[in-house]
């Protein structure tokens, strides 16, 4: 096979995951089928026709996807389709960093096979035509965790700035992120030693790129609600409040009947109420959800552990509709469950590079702890199966290599013409 038609291939995996994205957003209908749309495309449409946050959604959204959906709205107008197309154009993005974090946890072969199940994986399809968070979210964290990667075995300046700028935009994509920030020493001293002082340094040139992005949000809201407030979004009080709410009210239907009718108008979506009153109400909630779980420790780390298996949970369960729970049962055992055996082959295996990836590893846990504590649900992991991906991929590597070599060869051949590696592949 001549060169030309061997990088033909490896475009043609990007294209692929364009055009299952693209016709599957055309045949969406052009309003909000989630909830969250709304706000996402209303703070939009406001930031594009006002030029600042005043309009925005304060106490629900994060500002980096109003952001990208406002620019695209000053050329198109709101449009919840020309926000679905938009993220549908973000998988190439997606898709080469993809590539590059299979090269730096295992080879090109990896980063290979990364890509191509992230053309295919349905939970990013699915989320590629909702004008909600987690495709830009999946991208900037996926972003953010390769510049770590790269920082700690580079140690080149370009890789540590890298690392701040692109924590700062995945902690303003999904609030989430924000306290990773308090781990970037720990990133430099496992991954170059404590007595190598360099990591103190790139300690201190990562913070400072993180809060040249980070500080001028802080600002933002320092000037519109008249006090400090490190996250970019309200909510975590509600979700804090809904995860102790499992103790006091264990009935699903009843729990959820008492959130719609009683908790979210009054707190959450109050009519007429500002953007303080909500913040204030969000408040309320938290104090209220960490008396309740004070009071009950021991259901509450039983409910932590349900929370655990909701969020690593291979498919979405809440449907009324039997044939739509069935679809979604057979769409996540068939992608995720199917993974799921590489992943954590990928990820003992790689354990010999711990020190170099132990980032990902500790981000991954990060990530889920959070969750669990306060509301697991599929939908806030979605944006870590990027690194998910990957170390399925070199899971896959791993088995190929000792039970198909000749289908591991194959790969090769794609993999020796995919982008070139920047520098040698590390141990």
């Amino acid at each position: 096979m001549s060169m030309a038609r061997r990088h033909v291939f490896v475009w043609l995996i990007f294209l692929l995951g364009v055009i299952i994205r693209v016709g599957y957003v055309l045949a969406l209908p052009p309003t909000a089928i989630e909830p969250d749309e709304v706000d996402y495309v209303r703070s939009a449409a406001g930031l594009a026709a006002e030029g600042s946050f005043e309009q925005t959604v304060y106490y629900h959204v994060p500002p980096v996807v109003p952001v990208l959906f406002a620019g695209l709205f000053l050329l198109t107008g709101p449009s919840y389709l020309a926000a679905r197309l938009l993220q549908c154009m973000l998988f190439v993005l997606l898709g080469w960093i993809l590539y590059w974090l299979g090269v730096e946890v295992l080879d090109r072969r990896a980063g290979l096979l990364a890509v191509g199940f992230g053309a295919v994986y349905p939970y990013f399809i699915y989320f590629s035509g909702r004008a909600l968070s987690e495709t830009a979210a999946t991208v900037a964290i996926a972003g953010c965790m390769l510049f770590a990667v790269r920082a700690v075995r580079s140690r080149t300046t370009v890789d540590v700035l890298g690392f701040g700028f692109s924590l700062a935009v995945a902690s303003l994509t999904r609030a989430a992120v924000l306290y990773f920030v308090l781990a970037i020493p720990l990133v430099y001293a496992i991954g170059w030693g404590v007595r190598q002082w360099g990591w103190i340094r790139a300690t201190m040139v990562t913070l400072t790129a993180f809060l040249v992005l980070y500080l001028p949000w802080v600002a933002v809201n320092y000037g519109y609600f008249g006090e400090f407030i490190p996250s970019p979004t309200i909510g975590g009080g509600v979700m804090l409040y809904q995860t102790a709410l499992r103790i006091t009210m264990p009935d699903e239907g009843e729990r959820t009947a008492y959130l719609k009718d009683e908790i979210l108008p009054r707190y959450y979506y109050p009519e007429n109420a500002s953007h303080h009153d909500r913040l204030e109400g969000d408040r309320f909630l938290q104090r209220e959800g960490a008396r309740i779980i004070g009071e009950n420790p021991g259901a509450y780390l039983r409910v932590v552990w349900s929370n655990l298996k909701r969020f690593w949970q291979p498919y979405p369960h809440q449907s009324d509709d039997p044939s739509a729970a069935r679809r979604y049962m057979i769409v996540g055992l068939t992608s995720f469950g199917v993974l799921l055996p590489f992943f954590i082959t990928g990820l003992v295996e790689r354990l010999r590079a711990f020190r170099a990836l132990s980032v990902l590893y500790g981000f991954m846990a990060y990530f889920t702890l959070v969750h669990v504590l306060l509301y697991g649900r599929l939908r806030y992991r979605v944006p870590m199966d990027s690194l998910f991906l990957v170390f399925a991929a070199a899971g896959i590597v791993w088995w190929l290599s000792r039970a198909a070599p000749a289908v591991l060869g194959r790969i090769d051949l794609f993999a020796g013409l995919a982008p070139p590696l920047m520098r040698k592949e590390k141990p």
